[in-house]
């Protein structure tokens, strides 16, 4: 074991021993939860190369036979939060900055580990029992005013498949280190959503009046319902490219038409279920946006009645059970009658 100076911002440091976890030990501890799931990934890689791993069904138990072969053989391994978990994965690219904005308070009890003997880099693993519902599923990163990223969040999985994987600690970086944790004895600790929020908002300030309100809203249906109400859309069923956290917001490039501009052309408020195009000066709420990513309607366009009918048709394809369901509400409703 080697002392390092490590975990102080530029100005204040302290020594700390790190611990390789043995390669051929498995999992460390704190990691061996039934709400984490595993992928194998090749020795000296950052990710798995097989099809199929993002999906939940194909995720492994951290005591997997498989996994503790593949292991035992110098394989690497990636982790993700299973659906429904608090866990939150953290990859901190720049701990100056991170730390700056209120970062080393945050996790500085709990379990984390690097592949970097100064540390400028590192991983961390938190508790975030409110983590808002309409990111999960995702991988977000918070990106400063020069649009570096400065921290990944890797959210839980959604029921069907996860955004991202992590790489897990004893694993072989392509820089040839081991990633050695920090305190082997340390816990996963709990954190509230606010206190990430706050040094999003440090780090990526978000403008005051970025999105107007939409123009350009799913008429509503016969029923009474709005497009987006019928079929449960969401903003975040499609995200934009390079999306990144900016205060309340997500901000990148448009998925469709793309951007020129630094940063992004693209907003998106998950609270209030909008999005607005800077370069087409339109907002949409969920269903407006899931027909401009289809390619149904043109970004700018209206969603009239011809890309109603469209539309209509691509999600009755995808989600019959929702006709299913109002057909049987229907009958009910005129036997009470």
């Amino acid at each position: 074991m080697t002392p390092l100076m490590l975990w102080g911002s530029e100005g204040d440091s302290m020594s700390k021993t790190t611990t390789s976890v043995p390669h051929d030990s498995g999992i460390p501890r704190q990691m061996q939860r039934d709400d984490l799931l595993y992928v194998m990934v090749p020795a000296g890689e950052k990710g798995p190369t097989y099809k199929g791993w993002n999906l939940v069904s194909q995720g492994r138990r951290s005591d997997d036979p498989i996994l503790a072969v593949h292991l035992q053989h110098g394989g690497n391994y990636g982790y993700y939060p299973a659906p429904g978990s608090d866990i939150l994965s953290l990859d901190v690219d720049d701990r100056g900055t991170f730390h700056a904005a209120g970062g080393k308070d945050l996790v500085r009890e709990t379990f984390r580990y690097s592949a970097w003997p100064d540390w400028h880099k590192y991983r961390a693993i938190v508790s975030c029992p409110d983590i808002p519902a309409h990111f999960r599923g995702h991988k977000l990163s918070i990106r400063n005013v020069l649009d570096h990223t400065i921290v990944e969040l890797f959210f839980p999985a959604g029921m069907e498949k996860t955004g991202g994987q992590c790489i897990g600690p004893g694993s072989l970086h392509p820089n040839g280190n081991r990633y050695e944790i920090y305190d082997p004895d340390a816990s996963i600790m709990t954190v509230r959503w606010s206190e990430i929020e706050n040094i999003a908002r440090i780090i990526s300030p978000a403008l005051a009046d970025s999105i107007p309100e939409p123009e350009s809203r799913a008429p509503v249906q016969s029923r009474g319902k709005t497009i987006t109400e019928r079929y449960g859309l969401s903003v975040m069923d499609n995200l934009p490219r390079d999306a990144r956290i900016v205060g309340s917001e997500i901000r990148g490039v448009h998925p469709v038409h793309g951007s020129t501009s630094p940063g992004g052309n693209v907003a998106m408020n998950p609270n209030k279920g909008v999005v607005y195009c800077f370069r087409c000066a339109a907002g949409y709420d969920a269903a407006g946006w899931d027909a401009i990513c289809r390619g149904i309607m043109s970004c700018g366009g209206t969603y009239d009645s011809d890309v109603m009918r469209r539309h209509l048709e691509v999600l009755d394809r995808e989600k019959p059970e929702v006709r299913f369901l109002e057909r049987i509400a229907w009958k009910r409703s005129r036997r009470r009658s």
